[in-house]
């Protein structure tokens, strides 16, 4: 049974970025958000997040509301989150922050609520240890920007049940998203180490001279996004074995991707490593700001959305 049905709160513990995107995705489809953030400001930041954002927001979902709906936003303390029938945790990177939340939620809400961490890459089994009911406890970690990338990768820990896995990924579904369950706890989870793999030949290209930063670049922009706006990597390399597809690919190219594989780089992030990459972003960015490259980022991620048939 999906855990979205009704009126009932969702809470949401932190309010930066990830936080705010989920409070985003909830209240365009008028689901109540109560949201736990003791930070100065918490209230202030996260509803102009939203009133900056909402244009965007308002296009991934069929008769959104035309402004934010904030009367359905309530900031409160850990202990009244009360009826809430799940909770997203979006605090620090950091195994003793995350850990040190669950203390203060588990007491707060009711013992069959699940908890769901938008960690990023910690082990689900690390972050559960020590909770009253480790069973309800799965990670859920989302794109950003929350409100507009589907794709939310979902991870059991040793303690988690079946069940609420099940629970999660059918709310999650219901929600618009596109969960995908990792069945192993590997470090950095699924999405960050395709990036983080990309990023690391990047380096070392840079690193050692092959391209500049604009060339670099131009290479994944121009050149391996557009191919990707269909298919992920297994469907681009059957692509290139022609009709033959992925057997085709295997009989031409094996034996030239193991090669290739063997001459990736593993730089280190030195002093001088790290300068080149400063500079290499100085270059492309100019004078940019970042929340502007952002906010385009962004909006170009809604246009795509935007673009895909459901299912896709």
């Amino acid at each position: 049974m999906s855990l979205y049905g009704g009126d009932t709160p969702v809470g949401l513990v932190g309010g930066g970025t990830v936080g705010g995107g989920w409070a985003a995705t909830y209240l365009v489809r008028r689901r109540p958000v109560r949201l736990v953030d003791p930070a100065p400001g918490a209230l202030e930041r996260i509803t102009g997040y939203l009133g900056t954002v909402w244009l965007s927001v308002r296009r991934t979902v069929p008769d959104a509301p035309d402004v934010p709906p904030l009367e359905l936003l309530r900031l409160v303390p850990v202990e009244d989150l009360g009826p809430v029938s799940l909770v997203h945790e979006n605090v620090p990177e950091s195994v003793e922050a995350k850990q040190e939340a669950y203390r203060s939620i588990e007491p707060s809400v009711r013992a069959d609520v699940p908890i769901l961490s938008s960690s990023g890459g910690l082990m689900p089994s690390e972050l559960q240890a020590g909770m009253d009911r480790p069973e309800r406890f799965v990670v859920a970690h989302p794109q950003n920007p929350v409100y507009a990338l589907a794709l939310v990768e979902v991870l059991a820990g040793k303690a988690t049940s079946a069940d609420v896995v099940e629970d999660v990924l059918a709310h999650l579904k219901d929600l618009g998203k596109r969960p995908v369950l990792v069945r192993r706890e590997v470090p950095g989870y699924l999405t960050n180490r395709l990036t983080f793999a990309m990023l690391r030949e990047a380096v070392h290209l840079i690193a050692e001279g092959v391209v500049d930063a604009r060339g670099l670049e131009d290479a994944v922009v121009h050149g391996i996004t557009p191919r990707l706006l269909v298919g992920g990597p297994l469907t681009s390399l059957a692509l290139a074995g022609g009709p033959d597809g992925m057997r085709g690919a295997m009989r031409s190219f094996a034996p030239t991707i193991e090669q290739w594989w063997s001459d990736l780089g593993t730089p280190h992030l030195d002093d001088d490593v790290r300068a080149r990459l400063i500079a290499a972003a100085d270059e492309i960015l100019g004078d940019r700001p970042i929340t502007e490259v952002l906010a385009t980022r962004d909006a170009a991620a809604v246009d795509l959305a935007a673009r895909r048939e459901p299912g896709e």
